[in-house]
């Protein structure tokens, strides 16, 4: 289910299957707007008239969604209806957010070390630094360890945020 800022509600339908060889498969059926307000009711008729829309109403079997409360009433209904179909919460969203939860907890650590990384990258700063590099090996590779470190954690972090973002 995805919700416009003006509230319009789409429902994205796909479809995963194993044929006779056990090889999965993955279709989308369809996205249809689905009317406000959002409630477990409307969702359930929505996906109750694309599913016999496409003959798949005694064929389903699990209907995986996000953790919504509209959603897992909305596939509760249903299974009251139909009694073959069940609901399963969908992994990466519950992954994406507890990543996101345990993120929250090194965001001062994350922002810290982007203002360190930035601070050391200007032009003033970088030749400072080098200076101070020739001056002492010693303190330069600790400072340089510590940089790369923060930096790579960065990074590290970031990406895959965005990656577990790209997902939706």
């Amino acid at each position: 289910m995805w919700t416009a800022r003006n509230r319009q509600g789409f429902l994205g339908v796909t479809c995963s299957f194993l044929d006779k060889n056990f090889i999965i498969h993955e279709v989308t059926l369809t996205v249809e707007y689905v009317r406000y307000p959002h409630t477990g009711e409307n969702i359930s008729d929505t996906l109750f008239v694309i599913l016999d829309e496409w003959g798949l109403r005694e064929k389903v079997h699990v209907i995986v969604t996000d953790n919504g409360a509209n959603m897992k009433k909305a596939i509760k209904d249903m299974g009251s209806i139909t009694q073959n179909i069940k609901w399963q919460s969908c992994t990466a969203h519950t992954l994406q957010l507890v990543v996101g939860k345990g993120l929250s907890l090194v965001k001062l650590l994350v922002l810290r070390a982007k203002r360190l990384i930035d601070f050391f990258l200007r032009p003033k700063q970088s030749e400072r630094l080098e200076e101070i590099q020739k001056k002492s090996r010693l303190i330069v590779d600790v400072v340089r360890k510590l940089l790369l470190f923060f930096y790579y954690l960065y990074i590290l972090i970031y990406n895959n945020y965005k990656q577990l973002l790209g997902c939706w």
